[in-house]
């Protein structure tokens, strides 16, 4: 199990480049527990059942990051296990409250048989606050895509490649679809991008 003891120095912004070359499928930010007693508690294996087929069986990395950015604590954090922090090895006895989230390695989704790809959706532009092609609002306009997708496949608008071919930091699973938010990005702005799904036939 890789659980790493460090004094966290500054509000973890990680650029992918630099952290996670080889991931490209964040999750969303989870933040479960909150440190009123022992400490701040927000475990992979809290979260993987908490969120079903949402967290890959071996992420590669994991962010942690202080919900009032206030940082310099000593935590525990690690890909396999998640992150917490005690509040009795804190100076002032009390951890912030902390959330996290996982990367995970993707190959290139499969539709298995019995299953079909739909057509690709592009809801949304990458104005505002960014591109949200999320499966309960497409369904909404097409409501023959499927409650629940094996696979989901997302390019860019521009290119037709891979959503990774973009660099970008973003959210995706089969269950929730794609988010990309323009805060999260080194230039301030998202890529558009279209997805497509893997319902059953």
């Amino acid at each position: 199990m890789k659980v790493f003891v460090i004094a966290v120095l500054a509000m973890v912004a990680l650029a992918k480049a630099q952290y996670c070359p080889q991931c490209n499928q964040w999750t969303r930010f989870y933040n479960k527990d909150n440190p009123k007693y022992i400490g701040d508690f927000e475990l992979l294996s809290i979260h993987r059942y908490d969120n079903p087929n949402e967290i890959c069986a071996e992420p590669e990395v994991v962010e942690a990051r202080s919900t009032s950015g206030i940082t310099g604590e000593v935590v525990s954090i690690g890909p396999d296990y998640g992150f917490s922090c005690i509040n009795f090895l804190q100076d002032d006895d009390q951890c912030e409250d902390y959330a996290v989230r996982f990367c995970c390695r993707q190959g290139t989704p499969v539709c298995p048989i019995g299953f079909a790809w739909t057509a690709f959706y592009d809801r949304d532009n990458a104005t505002e606050t960014g591109d949200y092609e999320t499966l309960s609002l497409i369904r909404k306009f097409h409501p023959g895509v499927c409650r629940s997708p094996r696979a989901i496949d997302v390019r860019v608008v521009s290119t037709g490649y891979d959503y990774r071919t973009a660099g970008e930091s973003v959210c995706l699973c089969p269950s929730r679809g794609f988010t990309c938010q323009n805060v999260d990005q080194v230039d301030g702005q998202c890529e558009d991008y279209k997805i497509r799904f893997c319902c059953p036939t």
